[in-house]
């Protein structure tokens, strides 16, 4: 007779941690604001005011897992705040498609001297980014002169306050079609990655656990869908992150960019000795970060409809946060980007859900502290079990 296995209570708690704590904080909120939480309009507005963040955290993830940092996000996102509701005010003949080119031409540039720093003048991040963080604080007052600027017009407001066209119906028509398309196309890509996994030998052919898996996923992006469009439909800041979060989810785990990513994380002397050009692809990656933190500040500028110098304070204390609840480990090597983002959401539901309880600004502070603190003891512990396991073994 087989010996039955025991279950390994952590483990299914670690693996599900995420989900698990999604739950409780919808429940919790849900509660003690006697179902407001759980409104459809909060329930768009939350995603709303998640998806700058969210944003931010798909190549936040990516740099913390190359065991790097970057501390410059919300300065940076507020100075290009600036910029372009600058332009818009005082340059109003400027197309608002030139000013958003501008804006990534700047994006790029500081990439580039992040790169350049990190990866080929071997300085700390964290050291970097601290002193760019500054240097951006400072560009924003400088050409601000501590004034507010706005409102925008053009792309850069239909990127943060514009929604799919509902065509004279109820229900959001456009919505339903991009719900539906989501579903194809996570169903088509599910199904692609277990078969190359199967036939790569790395996964046994378990198709029930992958279609229960598949089949829940979809009904929750139904569910989220139907709601959605009984209000007033996708937003185009939900649309930029979804691609987005699919385009550099897809980067991160089919090309050899993404593969290098996890290569320097886990290792960065050994990945140079294996042939990988560790300053040129930290390079590539702070490019790359650079565009999505350009394309998350049109999102919070449109949202807003103004810049101000403190535009973007804490967000990359956000963003980090929601890398680490999402299973990005802060030492580098390991997370995903959808992780990354679903963890971030799920630190503006929290902090959606405090508001809505008019809870004491000070306690907020507390809580998120909490939440990280918990976040990075999980995955120490959880790493330190393996680490004793593998030594039994």
């Amino acid at each position: 007779m087989k010996e039955k296995r025991s279950v390994d209570l952590f483990s299914l708690f670690y693996k599900n941690s995420l989900l698990v704590e999604t739950i409780i904080i919808f429940l919790v909120f849900g509660l003690l604001t006697q179902g407001a939480f759980l409104q459809v309009g909060n329930l768009s507005n939350l995603l709303m005011q998640g998806a700058t963040c969210s944003i931010i955290a798909i190549t936040m993830c990516m740099i913390i897992i190359t065991g790097n940092a970057d501390l410059s996000a919300g300065r940076f996102l507020g100075m290009l705040c600036m910029v372009a509701a600058i332009l818009q005010v005082t340059k109003p003949e400027i197309p608002s498609w030139v000013v958003l080119i501008l804006v990534y031409v700047i994006a790029i540039v500081a990439g580039l001297w992040h790169g350049a720093w990190v990866g080929y003048l071997k300085l700390p991040a964290f050291i970097v980014t601290l002193a760019t963080q500054l240097v951006f604080l400072g560009i924003n007052q400088f050409i601000s002169n501590g004034r507010i600027y706005g409102p925008v017009t053009g792309v850069i407001s239909q990127m943060g306050n514009g929604y799919l066209p509902d065509f004279g119906y109820s229900i959001n028509i456009a919505s339903l079609v991009v719900g539906f398309l989501c579903i194809v196309v996570y169903a088509a890509l599910t199904v692609s990655k277990e078969r190359k996994a199967i036939s790569q030998g790395l996964s046994e052919a378990r198709w029930n656990k992958v279609i229960v898996k598949m089949v829940a996923i979809s009904v929750l992006i139904a569910a989220v869908t139907i709601l959605l469009s009984m209000a007033r439909g996708f937003s185009y800041a939900m649309i930029i992150l979804v691609v987005m979060t699919m385009v550099v989810s897809y980067i991160s785990n089919n090309t050899k960019f993404g593969r290098y990513v996890y290569a320097i994380g886990g290792n960065a002397q050994a990945a140079a000795l294996s042939g990988v050009n560790v300053p040129k692809e930290t390079l590539k990656l702070y490019v790359l970060h650079g565009v999505v933190v350009a394309t998350a500040a049109m999102v919070y500028l449109g949202r807003l409809n103004s810049a101000t110098t403190s535009g973007g304070n804490g967000y990359e204390f956000t963003a980090i946060t929601g890398c680490v609840v999402g299973g990005t480990a802060i030492t580098g090597g390991r997370g995903t980007v959808i992780g990354a983002v679903v963890g971030t959401m799920v630190m503006a539901a929290l902090d959606n859900g405090m508001s809505i309880m008019n809870l004491n600004p000070a306690l907020q502070y507390v809580v998120r502290g909490g939440v990280l603190l918990f976040a990075i003891s999980l995955d120490a512990y959880a790493n330190n079990r393996k680490a004793k396991t593998v030594q039994a073994a």
